[in-house]
C-alpha cells in the first residue's frame, strides 16, 4: 500500500476521532472553567510542571523505539517492557517523596495530597506503552483513534461530575487518573500483551540509544515549553498562574489537536515508508499547505476578537487573561504547523535533530522568558512572540534538510493563507471600531462574520492554487481513472 493512501485511511479515522471527542470535551472543558475557580487551575498547573517532568521519562522513548524498528524480535519487546516497568516504579517512588519539597517550593501545602494521588499513573503507564506499539506499526488508526476518542469522553465527563459536586482542583486530577485508566484498559482489550517483562539488557543498545535521544529531546522541550508555568507560578501566585494557564490551554488547543491528529499519523506512517524520502517530502508539502489554511484563519481569528471571547465563554472574572490569549494565539500557528516536523525526522532514523532543536530552544527561550516575566504574564505572552520565531527558524534549517524539503518551499506554501488571515485580522478590527456600542455576544458574532467571510474572499485571490488543488482532490474520480 502506498505512502498516500495509508495517511489518508489514517487521517480519516484519526480526525474523525479527534472531531467527535471534542465536540464532547471543549463544550465540558469550556463549562468546567466556569463552574471552577482559576486558582484550582493554578494550582493543578503547578502540581503537572513536575508531574509531566517526571512522565517525559515514562516510557523512555521506548514506545516510539519499538515503533521506528523496522525488524523487532519478541524478546526485544519483552526486554522494552521491563525496563520500562523499572522506570515508572522509580518514578511513582520519586514524587512521592519530591511532593513536599514541590510544594514548600511554591509555598502551597495543598500540592501535597494532589501530586500523592496523582503519583498513581505511573503504575499505569506500562500496561499502555507495549500495546500502543504493536498498534501503531500495524498502522492501526481505527482501533487507536476508537480509544482515545473513549478515554476523552471519560475524562471529560469524569471531571465534569466532579465539579457539579464541588470537589474543585479534585475534579480536574480525577479527569487526569481517568483518562491513563481508561486507555490503558481499552489498549488492553484491544491489543493486549500478556507475557511477563524481561529484565535483561543483552541487544538493546540501538533501541535504548534511540529511546534516549527521544526522552531526551522531550524532557528539554518540555522545559522550553513549561518554564513560563515555572516563573509565574513562583513570582505571581495561583491566581495570576491560573488566568495565564488557561489563556494558554485555549490559545494551544487547536494546535495540539491538529499536530496530535497528525503525529498519530505521520510517525507510524513514515516510519513504514523511510525508504522513500521523495513521497515522504511531497505529502509533508500538501500537508503544510492544508494546516496554513486552517490554522491561520482559526488562531489568529481567535486573537482577533478575544475581546469579546474570553468574556462570554468564560466569564467576566477570566479578563485577566485576554490579553496573554490574544498574544499567544498570534505564534500558535507557527507552532501548529512544524509541530510534527520532530515527528517525522524521528521516524526517518534521526532522533538527534529533534534533541538538538530542543536544546536549542532551552537556551533561548527561558532567559527570554525570565526578563518577559517582569512584566506580568503579558510579558511573558510578548516574549514567546518575540524570541520562539527565532528557535522556529533555526530549527526549520535543520529539519528539512534530513525530509529533502527546502525552507523555501514551505515559506511559498505557508505565505498565502499568511497573507490572508492578516488582511481578515484588519477586516475584524475595522468592524470592531465601527461597532463599539454593540453588546459582548452581539459584537463577537458581527467579527466572526466579518473574519469568515474576509478571509474566504482573500484567500479565493491569494491561496487560489491550494484551493483548486483541494477543490480537485474532492471530486469523485471518473469511471476511465
Amino acid at each position: 500500500m502506498k505512502l498516500h493512501t495509508e495517511i489518508a485511511r489514517g487521517l480519516k479515522w484519526t480526525a474523525g476521532a479527534k472531531l467527535g471527542s471534542q465536540l464532547v470535551t471543549w463544550g465540558i472543558t469550556i463549562y468546567v472553567m466556569r463552574v471552577l475557580d482559576p486558582g484550582d487551575y493554578g494550582l493543578l498547573a503547578m502540581a503537572t510542571v513536575f508531574l509531566a517532568l517526571l512522565a517525559m521519562f515514562a516510557e523512555v522513548g521506548l514506545g516510539p523505539a519499538l515503533v521506528q524498528k523496522s525488524e523487532l524480535a519478541p524478546e526485544t519487546v519483552r526486554r522494552a517492557y521491563g525496563i520500562v516497568w523499572v522506570v515508572n516504579l522509580v518514578l511513582f517512588a520519586l514524587l512521592n517523596l519530591a511532593a513536599g519539597l514541590v510544594a514548600g517550593f511554591y509555598g502551597e501545602a495543598r500540592l501535597v495530597p494532589v501530586l500523592h494521588v496523582l503519583s498513581l499513573q505511573f503504575l499505569i503507564i506500562p500496561f499502555i506503552v507495549v500495546p500502543d506499539a504493536m498498534l501503531q506499526r500495524k498502522l492501526d488508526y481505527k482501533w487507536r483513534s476508537l480509544i482515545e476518542l473513549a478515554t476523552a469522553v471519560a475524562a471529560s465527563v469524569a471531571t465534569l461530575l466532579m465539579a457539579l459536586a464541588g470537589y474543585g482542583v479534585w475534579s480536574l486530577v480525577a479527569g487526569m487518573l481517568a483518562n491513563t485508566a481508561c486507555k490503558a484498559v481499552l489498549l488492553n482489550v484491544v491489543s493486549p500483551y500478556l507475557r511477563l517483562p524481561s529484565f535483561a539488557l543483552g541487544g538493546m543498545r540501538q533501541v535504548v540509544q534511540f529511546g534516549g535521544n527521544v526522552t531526551a529531546s522531550r524532557f528539554l522541550w518540555f522545559f522550553f515549553t513549561q518554564i513560563d508555568v515555572v516563573l509565574i507560578g513562583r513570582l505571581l501566585g495561583d491566581h495570576v498562574l491560573g488566568l495565564y494557564s488557561v489563556a494558554v490551554h485555549l490559545a494551544s488547543l487547536p494546535a495540539q489537536r491538529v499536530s496530535g491528529i497528525l503525529n498519530q499519523v505521520a510517525f507510524p506512517a513514515a516510519a513504514r515508508f523511510q525508504h522513500d524520502r521523495a513521497a515522504i517530502g511531497a505529502q509533508l508539502l500538501r500537508a503544510i499547505g492544508y494546516v496554513s489554511l486552517i490554522a491561520f484563519p482559526i488562531l489568529w481569528g481567535m486573537s482577533c476578537v478575544a475581546y469579546e471571547l474570553i468574556p462570554v465563554l468564560l466569564g467576566p472574572e477570566w479578563g485577566g487573561a485576554i490579553l496573554p490569549f490574544q498574544i499567544l494565539t498570534l505564534v500558535m500557528p507557527f507552532r501548529m504547523i512544524i509541530g510534527f516536523l520532530p515527528t517525522v525526522t524521528d521516524a526517518l532514523g534521526r532522533s538527534d535533530v529533534a534533541l538538538r532543536n530542543a536544546a536549542l530552544g532551552c537556551l533561548v527561550m527561558p532567559a527570554a522568558l525570565y526578563v518577559g516575566s517582569h512584566w506580568g504574564i503579558a510579558g511573558v505572552a510578548y516574549a514567546w512572540v518575540t524570541a520562539y520565531p527565532v528557535v522556529l527558524f533555526m530549527n526549520l534549517r535543520r529539519m528539512l534538510p534530513v525530509i529533502g524539503i527546502s525552507l523555501r518551499a514551505v515559506a511559498e506554501r505557508v505565505a498565502p493563507a499568511l497573507f490572508s488571515a492578516a488582511g481578515m485580522y484588519g477586516a475584524v478590527w475595522a468592524v470592531r471600531m465601527a461597532w463599539r456600542g454593540a453588546g459582548g455576544v452581539t459584537a463577537l458574532v458581527l467579527e466572526i462574520v466579518a473574519g469568515v467571510c474576509s478571509y474566504v474572499l482573500l484567500s479565493m485571490v491569494c491561496n487560489r492554487a491550494l484551493l483548486a488543488e483541494l477543490l480537485r482532490r474532492g471530486r469523485p474520480a471518473s469511471p476511465a481513472a
